[in-house]
C-alpha cells in the first residue's frame, strides 16, 4: 500500500521497497513459525491418552519438551511445558499416558541443594506433593529452571516490577546476597517502586 503513493522513478523507492520485501518476508516466516508450533502442539494432543482438559493449543506454545528421570517412579516421564501450563506425562509406546497438569500460575519451582541436577516442581496448593525430576546435565537443567521461572512470572497474577524479574531470571553473581546490597535495598524510597 506504502510503494503505490511513491513514484518509482522517486529517490528512496527502492529503500521503500526493499523495507516491505523485507517486512513480507518476516511476516512470512512468523506464520510459519506459528503453523509449525501448532502443528506440533497438535500431534503432541494426538498421541496423550487420558487427557479430560481442553485442547492444549488454548495453553499457548510450546516452549520445551524434554524426558526426566523421576524420584519415586520407576519410569521416565515425558515434560511439556507450554506458555500457561506444565503438563507430565509417562512415555506408552509411541503415545503419552497423561499424569497431571500445573498451570504456571500455580506453580512453584524449588532448587535441590544436595543434587545439582534434580529440581522440583510443586502446584503451590499441594506443597506435599513435588514432582521432583533430574536432568541429565546441569545445562538441560538451567534451560527448564529458567523457562519454567520465566512463565511463572509472565503468569503471575500480579504486575511483578521489572527489576525483580531481571532478578529472578539472572543466573549470575550479581543477585546473590550481600551486606552492601541489603543496604542499599533498604535505602530505597516507596517511590522507587510501581505496580
Amino acid at each position: 500500500e506504502i510503494a503505490k503513493h511513491f513514484d518509482p522513478d522517486e529517490e528512496g523507492y527502492e529503500v521503500i521497497q526493499e523495507a516491505i520485501d523485507t517486512m513480507t518476508g518476516v511476516a512470512w516466516y512468523i506464520n510459519d513459525m506459528k503453523r509449525k508450533h501448532e502443528h506440533a502442539v497438535r500431534e503432541i494432543q494426538s498421541l496423550l491418552i487420558n487427557w479430560k482438559g481442553p485442547d492444549l493449543t488454548t495453553y499457548g506454545e510450546l516452549v520445551l519438551e524434554g524426558t526426566f528421570h523421576v524420584l519415586r517412579a520407576k519410569n521416565t516421564r515425558t515434560l511439556f511445558l507450554f506458555e500457561k501450563m506444565l503438563l507430565i506425562t509417562k512415555k506408552r509406546g509411541e503415545h503419552y499416558v497423561y499424569k497431571i497438569h500445573i498451570l504456571c500460575s500455580t506453580l512453584m519451582l524449588l532448587d535441590s541443594a544436595k543434587d545439582p541436577l534434580l529440581f522440583s516442581v510443586i502446584h503451590f496448593k499441594r506443597p506435599k506433593q513435588p514432582h521432583t525430576v533430574q536432568a541429565k546435565t546441569v545445562e538441560e537443567k538451567r534451560l527448564w529452571a529458567h523457562h519454567i521461572k520465566r512463565l511463572i512470572l509472565e503468569n503471575h497474577s500480579t504486575i511483578v516490577p521489572q527489576r525483580a524479574k531481571e532478578a529472578i531470571l539472572d543466573n549470575s553473581n550479581k543477585y546473590q546476597y550481600s551486606p552492601e546490597k541489603l543496604k542499599k535495598v533498604e535505602s530505597c524510597q516507596p517511590d522507587d517502586f510501581h505496580l
